[in-house]
């Protein structure tokens, strides 16, 4: 299940548009409000993470972006996937720099973490939730290996299914939303129409993403 709905993410991005690929980036613009208090009705994105490989397997660079718009909110939970028939585990994620604050932790599991209501992701980054927090017009750089055939492409899978909404093929929290800052949100990239899932389904998809990665 899990290989065939994470497909589906892909497939939606071929057909519609939604993610922007290239050969070596994958762009994902966070737009899409799933919390309880956006970010101060600032414009979107709110967040734009890409991911750049060179043009070459091995290795990956990930930039991450506050929107210069969303005021006083700050970015805590950064949530992202990877193709199933890769092992999260393997990969080696190493903050390097950028004009933001060096993150808490940086965790890596099959479908370990949970944002919200949305599904379960491979790759959750902690970051401050008080002093130097990730805020707007900052940008924080990763350095990601581990793998050997490693590309951009391979975070261009959704979430597991999980909850009530989603899946995602990308999630963040942000907090200090609303007038007071007192309040929070869950953004991320668009959400995958509903008529790509019939689409996927038809296709019998929804069997052969059951795969566990290796």
């Amino acid at each position: 299940m899990r290989k065939l709905i994470r497909n589906a993410g892909l497939l939606a991005a071929l057909l519609f548009g939604f993610t922007q690929v290239q050969a070596a980036t994958l762009t994902y613009d966070f737009n899409n409000s799933f919390g309880d208090t956006p970010a101060d009705g600032a414009p979107d994105p709110w967040l734009t993470a890409i991911f750049d490989d060179g043009g070459s397997a091995g290795s990956v660079t990930l930039s991450v972006t506050v929107g210069g718009s969303v005021g006083i909110a700050e970015i805590t939970e950064l949530y992202f996937n990877l193709d199933p028939i890769l092992n999260p585990t393997d990969l080696s994620i190493n903050y390097v720099g950028g004009s933001g604050p060096a993150p808490l932790s940086i965790n890596q599991g099959v479908d370990a973490y949970k944002a919200d209501g949305d599904g379960l992701y491979d790759i959750f980054i902690n970051l401050p939730t008080s002093t130097d927090t990730f805020d707007a017009g900052e940008t924080l750089v990763f350095d990601i290996g581990g793998i050997a055939s490693l590309t951009a492409g391979d975070f261009n899978y959704l979430s597991f299914p999980d909850g009530g909404t989603g899946p995602f093929l990308a999630a963040a929290k942000v907090q200090s939303t609303g007038i007071d800052g007192d309040g929070s949100d869950w953004i991320a990239p668009v959400p995958v129409p509903a008529a790509v899932w019939l689409f996927a389904s038809g296709l019998g998809l929804l069997g052969w993403l059951r795969r566990k990665p290796l």
